[in-house]
């Protein structure tokens, strides 16, 4: 009768740790995003590339890390040339 009781007191707490397990899981499926400014010459071929690049580098690591729970989000703006408009424009978006 021991035996038994130790049996079913070990599959009870198995059964309790599993499902409590289980509900941890399933709250950390939200994600969080931030905004992220990128001010490039997108008029040029550097500029062009270089947006492609961070775009799929952030596709390789959320890939290799799918349980990041933090995304970015990529917001472009174009500098037209102009270096000292572009230090302005990212200035401005930080205050």
């Amino acid at each position: 009768m021991k035996m038994r009781t130790r049996i079913a007191f070990s599959l009870f707490i198995f059964i309790i740790l599993s499902e409590r397990n289980s509900m941890a899981m399933a709250q950390n499926t939200s994600t969080i995003q931030v905004n992220v400014g990128v001010i490039l010459d997108l008029d040029t071929w550097n500029g062009k590339m270089g947006f492609s690049c961070i775009n799929m580098a952030l596709s390789d690591f959320y890939a290799s890390n799918p349980h990041y729970r933090t995304r970015l989000v990529l917001n472009s703006r174009d500098s037209k040339s102009d270096v000292v408009g572009a230090a302005a424009a990212g200035s401005l978006s930080l205050s």
